[in-house]
C-alpha cells in the first residue's frame, strides 16, 4: 500500500500544476521549493532586511508592539503599504484572500522553521487571531486560522479553537490605534469549552500581518485572564508603518 502510495504522489507532482505562492508564476515541476528562483531570493533578503531600531535582521528583530499581557512578538518579514510589488505584500495578500493551500504550507513552515530551530514549543499549543466574521462571509475563510492549523500540523503542536468574534461592520483594518484597541476587546472571547486547555500553557498567537498589536494584545490579556502561562505571538510580517 505504502508503494502504491508513493507512486500516485509521484504522479500528482509530475502532472499537478505548480505555481510560485508569492507572483504565480509556473514553477518547474520538479521544483521542491515554493517559490520561483527571483521570489526565493528577494524574500530571504526581505527577512533579513536591517531594522533600524535593534539593527537585528527582521527575523532576530524582538521589537515588539509592547502590549499588555504578551510575552513575545516574533515576525519573519517587514510588510510596507507603499511597496506593492514586494514578495512580502504578495504572500500576505494571497494569505487573506486567496485562500490557497500552497500559500498557507510556506508561511507556515517557516513559522515552524523558526520556532523549532530555537525550541520555543515546550508546553504550548498554537491558536489563531479570530477574523472578523463579516470578513470570512466576504473571502470565504479564516486565513489566520488556517495559518495556525498549518503550522499545528508541521509542529506537532495542539491548535485551539479558542476564540470567538462577535462581528461587526468595521474591520480593524479602517480604524485608527486606539479604535483598534477598543474594537478588538469588544469583539473577541473565549470560547469556554477551550478554558482547560489553556491553562498553564505557552500559548502561540498565529497571524499574517501585525499593525498595531491591538488584535494580538486582546486575545492575550483574554488568555492570561483564562489561566495561560505565557502568550507569544508569531506573525508573517510587521507593518512597517505601525
Amino acid at each position: 500500500m505504502s508503494k502504491i502510495r508513493k507512486l500516485l504522489g509521484a504522479l500528482s507532482d509530475i502532472f499537478t500544476v505548480k505555481k510560485c505562492v508569492a507572483c504565480r508564476e509556473l514553477l518547474p515541476y520538479d521544483s521542491k521549493d515554493k517559490l520561483c528562483e527571483k521570489c526565493r531570493c528577494d524574500w530571504e533578503l526581505e527577512k533579513r532586511k536591517i531594522c533600524t531600531v535593534c539593527f537585528e535582521a527582521q527575523v532576530d528583530c524582538r521589537c515588539g508592539f509592547g502590549k499588555k499581557s504578551v510575552d513575545s512578538v516574533r515576525h519573519i518579514a517587514l510588510y510596507s503599504n507603499e511597496e506593492k510589488d514586494c514578495v512580502v505584500n504578495k504572500i500576505i495578500y494571497a494569505l487573506k484572500k486567496s485562500n490557497n493551500s500552497d500559500v498557507f504550507e510556506f508561511v507556515a513552515q517557516e513559522m515552524a522553521d523558526e520556532l523549532l530551530q530555537k525550541k520555543y514549543m515546550k508546553n504550548a499549543v498554537i491558536a489563531g487571531i479570530p477574523r472578523n466574521p463579516v470578513a470570512i462571509r466576504k473571502y470565504g475563510y479564516d486565513h489566520a486560522k488556517k495559518l495556525a492549523l498549518c503550522l499545528s500540523k508541521l509542529t506537532g503542536v495542539k491548535y485551539i479553537d479558542a476564540f470567538g468574534h462577535i462581528g461587526g461592520k468595521t474591520e480593524q483594518k479602517k480604524l485608527n490605534k486606539y479604535q483598534r484597541e477598543y474594537n478588538a476587546k469588544k469583539n473577541c472571547y473565549i470560547k469556554e469549552n477551550c478554558i482547560e486547555d489553556i491553562k498553564g500553557k505557552n500559548v502561540w498567537l498565529v497571524d499574517d500581518i501585525g499593525t498595531t498589536g491591538a488584535m494580538m494584545s486582546a486575545c492575550a490579556e483574554l488568555l492570561k485572564k483564562n489561566g495561560a502561562m505565557k502568550v507569544n505571538c508569531i506573525i508573517a510580517a510587521r507593518n512597517e508603518k505601525k
